[in-house]
């Protein structure tokens, strides 16, 4: 999840963001815990489950700008020899008074731009 930093939207939306990191990178119950400006707020990603070569399944515990968790993923399907494909996200429920306020909101309108802008540097980082 350190390397994560490099292609994250989010590290690009702060750069003087605060991140400190707990545990072994790579193994099940790393954590990376960040505290941001108000465009990335504040939280924690665990890392949960690995799939080696397959996937990586974590939860994101967000405290700011409100408190909520999630089921982060990264999915990989190898395509060819030098081809993968990479599926990111993230799925949650929300407690009253957020499910009412979900009604009126979109996620995928408010974060999709930059799980794609992410995986576009990704994209980029893997390719040099």
């Amino acid at each position: 999840m350190k390397k994560q930093q490099e292609w994250s939207p989010w590290a690009n939306k702060d750069p003087n963001m605060i991140n400190t990191f707990t545990g072994t990178d790579g193994e099940v119950g790393f954590v990376s815990y960040w505290k941001g400006n108000k465009e990335v707020g504040e939280g924690e990603q665990e890392i949960a489950k690995i799939v080696e070569g397959e996937s990586v399944e974590g939860q994101l515990h967000f405290l700011k700008p409100f408190k909520s968790t999630s089921n982060s993923y990264l999915i990989l399907t190898e395509k060819a020899i030098d081809e993968t494909e990479v599926v990111w996200g993230f799925k949650g429920k929300n407690r009253f008074p957020m499910s009412v306020m979900m009604l009126f909101m979109n996620m995928d309108t408010m974060v999709g731009k930059d799980f794609e802008a992410g995986l576009r540097n990704l994209k980029v980082i893997m390719e040099e």
